[in-house]
């Protein structure tokens, strides 16, 4: 079904967002995906879904990424990558950049969409760069091999 979605729509990519836990839709989106995007604050609770998460991923061969969310202010870039760092030793996975907590984000939320109502904002810029991070990484490919084939559209969850 999600490759005659993608053909119908000429996608190149179907992102799939699920929500938090070990559940049937989301243990039945992380067996369609290719990839596992994971994002997470910086907090005992977040990072340790995370890391069920993860383990979870590695039963099913599927690449992680991560992507930390809500970095208080407080952290500085130094501190951020070190935590980064630290997470990505721990959970043997790619963390692909450790987001600052915005205000305007909240405030904007269901009003609207916030790259296009902001798109001079650091915030906005900081979600593009994103977006090329995530498709470099699928373009490289995971550092396993951990299917056979792949579909001509890659799923990310």
């Amino acid at each position: 079904m999600l490759e005659e979605l993608c053909r119908t729509f000429r996608l190149d990519y179907l992102l799939i967002d699920s929500h938090p836990g070990i559940e049937k839709d989301t243990l039945l989106s992380m067996a369609l995906c290719d990839y596992l995007v994971l994002i997470s604050r910086v907090d005992q609770q977040d990072l340790f879904g995370s890391g069920v998460m993860t383990e979870v991923a590695g039963q099913l061969r599927k690449p992680v990424i991560l992507i930390l969310n809500m970095v208080p202010s407080s952290v500085s870039e130094k501190e951020s990558k070190k935590i980064s760092d630290r997470l990505a030793d721990l959970f043997h996975l790619h963390v692909l950049t450790a987001l600052p907590f915005n205000s305007d984000v909240l405030e904007n939320l269901s009003k609207g969409i916030f790259v296009l109502e902001k798109p001079k904002d650091p915030l906005t810029r900081r979600f593009t760069e994103i977006a090329m991070k995530m498709l470099e990484a699928i373009e490289k490919g995971p550092t396993e091999d951990y299917s056979a084939s792949r579909p001509a559209s890659q799923t990310v969850a």
